[in-house]
């Protein structure tokens, strides 16, 4: 078994570790450290000339000793976008759906990469066989003809670039990128609920994302600037003291509780207490959210039921579901997972039964290391160095 290395870049720290495969999709954890560092916003580097030092120092922090040699990179959504496109095969007569066939389907599709990306992944999110048959798995099924309706994630180069340069300054020889939203939606959500299609909504520190996970693929994504440090910085400004002091209060915060008017939430600035209402900084961030992330989710749901109802084609309608009462929502990041009370919240403001989505590593199964315990179940299976996974995983 080899060691796996992965550098995930959250939108406010960077996160390295190397693990080794387990069983079950576990992992042992060799080597670990997450810091702090400017981020990204709208897919740009806040601080591009801090980037390397800032991985340095991650690495630096977690003991790593270069032996490993291959560097696995979890992209954030904001440097990426993801594209659907219908590929059909007539084959003449019956005959029996293999992986390499697979792969000549997902060739068809490769000019629809959009200039300044590479291709991460392609993915089905589902296959038709004779017009009638919709499965996720085809290979060893028998047929006439194939229809695969299929997602594209793609990178941009300025992305791979900067990052590819600093990992080789640091001495890694091999770099390969892993899309972080479908690394949790193909790994952590069931089976089950992929099929029927899944809603899985991703709250960091100056980031969320909305997609939509349809079989193994991504059929529908949007990004959103915001997350829980905008929620911090609002509290600031509006209690007029020091981003650290409100952040220092956000582990007092419950958010999915009614506060009475005696109830208080307490900050210190130099030697002095101060107390301000439970009450009205609740009301405050229940405001702010639902501004924020609530409108937000039910915007990407009114798009995805707008372009679902314009799909008027037998092989472009996906009768596996769509967002309906039988989608399943989930949670994940280090945002509203952080805040206690702040799934339940949510929940009950975009009306939505929640479940809050985890890694499979015991210790580390917590929502914001579910990127990275997803990216390294996708790095341990690239590598078995199948021909097919090869292919999918870019």
């Amino acid at each position: 078994m080899k060691d796996i290395a992965i550098l995930d870049f959250g939108s406010g720290k960077i996160t390295f570790a190397v693990g080794i495969n387990s069983v079950d999709s576990s992992f042992v954890v060799k080597n670990f450290a997450s810091v702090e560092y400017s981020g990204y916003y709208n897919g740009q580097w806040v601080s591009k000339d801090d980037l390397q030092d800032d991985v340095q120092r991650a690495i630096s922090q977690s003991g790593f000793d270069f032996r490993q040699k291959t560097l696995f990179v979890v992209v954030p959504s904001e440097f990426t976008q993801i594209k659907t496109s219908g590929m059909y095969s007539d084959f003449g007569k019956r005959r029996e759906i293999t992986s390499s066939l697979l792969m000549q389907i997902h060739n068809k599709a490769e000019g629809i990469k959009p200039g300044g990306y590479t291709t991460l992944c392609s993915s089905a999110i589902e296959y038709v066989i004779d017009g009638n048959r919709h499965i996720l798995d085809p290979i060893g099924e028998v047929g006439n003809s194939i229809y695969a309706n299929m997602s594209y994630v793609f990178c941009k180069d300025t992305f791979i670039n900067d990052v590819h340069s600093i990992a080789l300054r640091l001495g890694f020889k091999e770099v390969k990128y892993i899309d972080g939203i479908w690394a949790i939606g193909s790994q952590l959500i069931d089976k089950r609920a992929r099929i029927n299609g899944a809603v899985l909504i991703d709250v960091g520190y100056a980031s969320t994302t909305f997609a939509l996970v349809k079989g193994d693929g991504l059929k529908y994504k949007k990004d959103k600037p915001f997350g829980i440090g905008f929620m911090i910085d609002g509290l600031a400004n509006a209690l007029g003291v020091d981003y650290e002091v409100a952040q220092d209060m956000m582990s007092q915060i419950i958010l999915n509780i009614e506060c009475d008017e005696t109830s208080v939430y307490q900050y210190r600035i130099g030697m002095r207490n101060y107390e301000c209402r439970s009450k009205d900084i609740n009301k405050y961030l229940h405001s702010l959210i639902s501004a924020e992330l609530v409108n937000f989710v039910h915007q990407c749901i009114r798009e995805v039921e707008e372009a679902e109802g314009m799909e008027t084609s037998v092989m472009s309608q996906n009768s596996l579901g769509s967002i309906n009462l039988m989608t399943e929502y989930y949670l994940t990041g280090g945002g509203l997972c952080a805040l206690r009370g702040g799934p339940q919240f949510f929940a009950r403001s975009i009306e939505q039964e929640l479940d809050v989505l985890v890694g499979n590593t015991a210790g580390w199964d917590k929502p914001y290391y579910s990127s990275l315990f997803a990216a390294m179940e996708i790095a341990a299976k690239m590598k078995k160095k199948s021909t097919l996974l090869e292919k999918l995983f870019g």
